[in-house]
């Protein structure tokens, strides 16, 4: 799985936005609460639901030798690659000077060396994010799990009985971005 080294994009969606969703008047619109929990909380959830970037972040994935020229990078919705590099036996990094391009599908990006791919291990940098301009059904979801973490803030509630939206019918706000299983 690839590893987040740093979110370097905005926050994916503001207080003000949440606070409409939430129907919250202006003197109830707990900022702190927006946007140090609910917004991140809501972000890694939709990071983890489907394998893609959210937010913009700077991802590093390691690749054996076992893989070929136009294998998957693992966070789905990049955007650049940053660097290549090989790693030595040694624990030692080289950065390389090689010939690609990223061939960016909907929901997966693939890294396709345009000659042949460097012999050893790598380590590809890169960014992935989501455009929610162009998937407005992933703000939606984000939108909707905002406003559900800001009323049930609790992990238990207790005399009341809870039913939640059927998950396939929420799920598939993300379906346009969710990266397939490798398995």
């Amino acid at each position: 799985m690839g590893r987040r080294i740093a979110y370097i994009g905005e926050p994916v969606l503001t207080v003000a936005e949440v606070a409409y969703q939430c129907r919250l008047e202006p003197e109830d619109v707990q900022e702190e609460l927006i946007s140090g929990i609910i917004i991140p909380g809501v972000t890694a959830q939709a990071e983890a639901k489907t394998g893609a970037g959210i937010r913009v972040a700077e991802y590093e994935d390691h690749w054996p030798e076992s893989y070929r020229s136009g294998h998957a990078l693992d966070i789905g919705q990049a955007r650049e690659v940053l660097s290549i590099s090989r790693l030595a036996k040694d624990g030692s990094v080289e950065l390389l000077d090689v010939a690609y391009f990223l061939r960016v599908d909907r929901q997966e990006s693939f890294l396709i060396f345009t000659e042949e791919r460097p012999p050893g291990e790598l380590l590809i940098r890169y960014t992935a994010g989501t455009d929610l301009e162009r998937c407005p059904a992933v703000r939606t979801w984000l939108l909707m799990q905002s406003a559900t973490a800001h009323e049930f803030r609790e992990t238990l509630v207790s005399g009341v009985s809870l039913a939640e939206l059927p998950g396939s019918m929420l799920d598939t706000l993300l379906a346009e971005i969710t990266v397939p299983p490798r398995f």
